[in-house]
């Protein structure tokens, strides 16, 4: 799972620019499926079996990104965020920016502490105020290299092995959910009805894509396969989160905009114990996922979200534990295993 873990993650590709990573999705989910599809948006849609009860599982295949706003005559490249970031980590990074004629690396550069007077010291920096450096000298050397306005941005951070089963990469949130879609759809074998296997669009920009795919495939449930924040860290507090790492993947209770369906709940929790699946649970004040919104397809489909564990979300070091998702993606079979028992 490490190597199919390390092309999801390295596959560059954000809210709205999925494609790299629709292939990998696309070319794993027909090894394992009867049918595979890709609708109007670039949802990735792939079928398993057939008849009642007809459980969708899905995971989000974009993940945050920036893209180019303008290039100066210096040649500087102005950016503009997609997703939620922390404009913190974004001051220095190294990104890769996608134009015409492929990937130009740079970096985002800043006014130098330096030179800086104590007032700016204190402050936060902006994603505004910063900019990304190719080494161009002119706004024309910039079209040179292939880049214009509207090109997407990435940030680097590639997959590496930590202590013991854990590892460290960016765009955790979501490929951990596209390798548990993958390999959950491989170990799947005898069971009753039908699973679509959902890689989802834009998510980060406003979960857009399982909107429609979840109208189109009309499930009796829908399971979210995402990541969560893991509370065990310096600064956290346990009732801020009391999820923690190596213990077992977490059913999210609420989120910003939604609260788990009571069936979908006693469904995995039942399952959980039945498998001897250690399972977490979150309350969140903040984010969301797929499962969130759901409820408001046709005439409301139920939902729940099954996520893992993952330090540092949203940054270029997110830490996750393979064990985790090794158990996310038993749960996930048991769980369709059962769920003509509860839909």
């Amino acid at each position: 799972m490490y190597d199919m873990l390390k092309n999801l993650v390295e596959a560059d590709a954000i809210s709205g620019y999925e494609e790299s990573v629709r292939k990998i999705m696309v070319k794993e989910l027909k090894k394992y499926t009867n049918e595979v599809k890709v609708d109007k948006v670039g949802n990735v849609i792939a079928r398993k079996g057939k008849g009642s009860p007809k459980i969708m599982l899905a995971a989000h295949m974009d993940k945050i990104g920036l893209i180019v706003k303008y290039v100066n005559k210096e040649g500087f490249v102005m950016f503009d965020k997609i997703g939620g970031w922390d404009d913190r980590i974004l001051a220095t990074a190294k990104v890769m920016i996608h134009g015409s004629k492929g990937p130009v690396l740079g970096v985002i550069g800043m006014k130098p502490i330096h030179m800086q007077d104590r007032e700016e010291s204190k402050k936060s920096l902006k994603a505004k105020e910063m900019f990304i450096d190719i080494g161009a000298k002119s706004e024309a050397d910039v079209k040179k290299a292939g880049i214009s306005i509207g090109d997407f941005i990435t940030m680097q951070g590639e997959v590496q092995k930590l202590m013991g089963t854990r590892v460290t990469g960016q765009g955790f949130d979501d490929r951990i959910g596209c390798l548990t879609l993958i390999e959950t759809a491989k170990r799947l074998k005898n069971f009753k009805g039908t699973v679509y296997f959902v890689g989802t669009v834009k998510e980060e920009m406003g979960l857009i894509g399982i909107r429609s795919s979840t109208f189109s495939v009309n499930p009796d449930v829908v399971l979210a396969l995402d990541t969560n924040i893991a509370g065990d860290m310096p600064g956290m507090k346990p009732e801020d989160s009391p999820v923690k790492l190596s213990s077992g993947p977490t059913l999210d209770i609420k989120d910003a905009i939604s609260v788990i369906d009571p069936a979908v709940k006693k469904w995995v929790k039942e399952t959980a114990k039945k498998a001897k699946v250690k399972l977490q649970y979150i309350v969140m004040e903040g984010s969301a996922t797929d499962a969130s919104i759901t409820p408001t397809v046709r005439e409301g489909v139920p939902s729940g979200a099954l996520t893992v564990p993952s330090r540092y979300v949203h940054t270029p070091v997110e830490v996750a534990d393979m064990k985790d998702i090794e158990n996310c993606v038993k749960l996930c079979v048991n769980l369709v295993g059962s769920a003509n028992k509860y839909f």
